[in-house]
């Protein structure tokens, strides 16, 4: 009997806080390493602390359940642990990170006002949500990584398992159970079959062949031509993006059209719901229905038919495969100290100055020295070239030859070829300057960043107007304020605290695009954001970053040590110390700059 789920949050809060037995503590670390590889997540594997496989996305932590996915204390003390055993939990911690990576925040939320709705109709219509998503997000997940390479091997290789071991059994459970009762089988068990099981086939994480038995099966409870319907429904499920609520709704809405109405009332369905933090808890493949069908070829013996055949295919895989000997062998490199990942920390202090602790100061000399540097290098680059100019009265520069030939031409009476006066001019591009959104990450992990975040936020601000330019900065963490609007100088350095949330990301994207000009296009414009990683998207902020790609406006994210798992933009960057963000944006206006330039000239 596995621990109910307040036993399973007092497990996992103990052993966020390191207590956690000695063996379990080495076993995560170990898969911590590895899957970070992969994912920015950290695992913890023990006994009680999931129904299988669960992860809190503001801590990026995946909580795995030991006893069921891998082997009993004793073997993983003693180092005996089955390779598909391994690799079965690799798959359920991958599904459970591919929710965090591809399953939006207020996708959930809808979901969970849905759930609580007094219709029936909108509570199954979250039930059916949450069912399609599996599939999609997960298809969303495999598709990060080319199929013919290591990782991405590696990722399908892991998600066969989980579904071969983890949630086909789960089917089987449940079908014998029902059998002894005489229960009939049911459309409703019959669709979410497919969504688990011939959905997978759409993006190679099963193969259909495994599957013929049980689509006999299908054909004859649901009809040939609505197992054809829900077949053509998940080819496109698995393409709908992140967060796009219209198009799973109305998906969901057809599912149940297609299957039916459900065999129990929505409130009395097992799939569990979302918590009201918004994380994602399930063991793989639970909340289906039981359902029954009695005679040879029956549902339960097809399951178990491709159970069998599915395992077999696989362990014929992994003889010929080396991915997962090769990643637990770069894990157990990284234990020695070989590995070069990022651990999301700085390099230091700059100059050998303490924190500022959130005290506005003025600029150092070493600041002001690099604002100007950029705006130098934002002048070069709009320089198209330069133009000489002659004056016969004084002011630039006295060129004696020419005078002296000047006077000699005056005396012989011949026209004046030549002044003695010179001015060079340069000649700029007609392009306008730059707009740039900075958008600082001031949550509690930024707290090892705070020294840089000021002097980040003036440098960009002063250095820009010194050419015309415009930086608007604004903050997020527990809210989202804005710093400068980019209409006046910053006279002092800002001092920025951290401390708290990152869940006003989209308002703070907002609050900046506002204040800038980001519809014209004869101007470079940019929105940056700067974060440790460990912020997720909102839905307004996504829209948001969706326009402003409309426009030709990129949003980059400047990820501080470790890449995040679930951001909407056009490009991630991964830095190792926050002080790499000005080379970052520096490089970008200038090339945008340049860029433009040489089309002027062109034209």
């Amino acid at each position: 009997m596995r621990p109910g789920l307040f036993a399973q949050q007092l497990h996992r809060a103990a052993a966020q806080r390191g207590r956690l037995d000695p063996v379990y503590q080495d076993l995560s670390d170990h898969w911590t390493a590895i899957l970070q590889r992969l994912y920015p997540v950290w695992a913890l594997i023990g006994p009680g602390l999931s129904d299988l496989g669960h992860i809190e996305i503001h801590s990026r932590t995946v909580y795995l359940e030991s006893e069921t996915l891998l082997a009993s204390r004793e073997a993983i003390a003693a180092g005996k642990l089955e390779q598909r055993a391994i690799l079965r939990t690799f798959g359920v911690a991958l599904h459970e990170t591919l929710h965090a990576k591809h399953t939006k925040r207020w996708a959930i939320e809808h979901d969970i006002a849905l759930s609580e709705s007094e219709d029936p109709g909108e509570r199954q219509l979250a039930i059916d949500r949450r069912l399609l998503e599996e599939p999609r997000m997960e298809a969303h997940g495999v598709r990060d990584f080319p199929p013919d390479s290591l990782r991405g091997r590696f990722v399908r290789r892991a998600l066969q398992a989980a579904v071969v071991d983890v949630i086909l059994p789960v089917f089987v459970e449940q079908i014998l159970a029902s059998l002894a009762a005489g229960v009939a089988p049911s459309r409703d068990l019959a669709g979410r079959s497919t969504v688990y099981l011939q959905a997978r086939t759409h993006y190679g994480v099963l193969d259909s062949g495994v599957l013929d038995a049980l689509r006999t099966v299908w054909e004859r409870v649901l009809g040939r031509d609505d197992v054809a319907a829900l077949d053509q429904l998940y080819a496109s499920v698995i393409w709908i993006p992140d967060g796009d609520l219209e198009r799973l709704d109305a998906a969901a809405e057809r599912y149940r059209e297609i299957v039916g109405d459900p065999e129990q009332p929505p409130e009395a369905v097992g799939c569990r719901e979302p918590d009201s933090s918004g994380e994602h808890c399930h063991g793989a493949g639970e909340g289906e229905s039981a359902g029954d069908a009695g005679s040879p070829g029956s549902l339960a013996d097809a399951l178990e038919q491709a159970i069998a055949s599915a395992r077999d295919g696989q362990l014929e895989q992994l003889d010929h495969d080396i991915e997962l000997g090769q990643v637990l062998q770069d894990a157990a490199a990284g234990d020695r100290g070989e590995s070069k990942l990022g651990r999301g920390r700085g390099t230091g202090l700059p100059t050998g100055r303490m924190p500022d602790r959130g005290v506005d100061r003025p600029p150092y000399p070493d600041e002001v020295q690099q604002a100007r540097r950029y705006a130098n290098r934002l002048r070069r680059a709009m320089t198209v070239g330069t133009r000489q100019i002659e004056k016969r009265t004084p002011g630039g520069r006295f060129d004696g030859r020419a005078y002296a030939r000047g006077r000699a031409e005056h005396a012989a009476g011949r026209p004046v070829s030549t002044h003695p006066w010179r001015i060079i001019r340069q000649v700029t591009a007609p392009i306008q300057e730059p707009h740039v959104g900075l958008i600082i990450d001031t949550s509690g992990s930024m707290a090892a960043y705070e020294y840089a975040l000021g002097p980040i936020a003036w440098i960009i601000t002063d250095g820009l107007r010194q050419i015309g330019g415009r930086c608007a900065t604004a903050l997020f963490g527990n809210s989202a304020e804005l710093l400068c609007d980019g209409s006046r100088r910053l006279p002092l350095v800002p001092g920025i605290r951290t401390g708290g949330g990152t869940g006003f990301a989209g308002d703070a994207i907002e609050l900046v695009s506002d204040r800038l000009e980001m519809t014209n296009p004869r101007r470079p414009r940019f929105i940056y954001v700067l974060s440790d990683g460990g912020w997720s998207d909102t839905r307004a902020g996504v829209e948001r970053i969706r326009w402003l790609a409309e426009l030709g406006v990129p949003t980059v994210h400047l990820s501080i040590g470790i890449a995040p798992l679930s951001v909407e933009c056009d490009r991630i960057t991964v830095i190792t110390d926050p002080a790499q963000a000005l080379d970052q944006i520096a490089s970008d206006t200038v090339a945008a700059l340049a860029a433009r330039r040489a089309r002027a000239r062109t034209h």
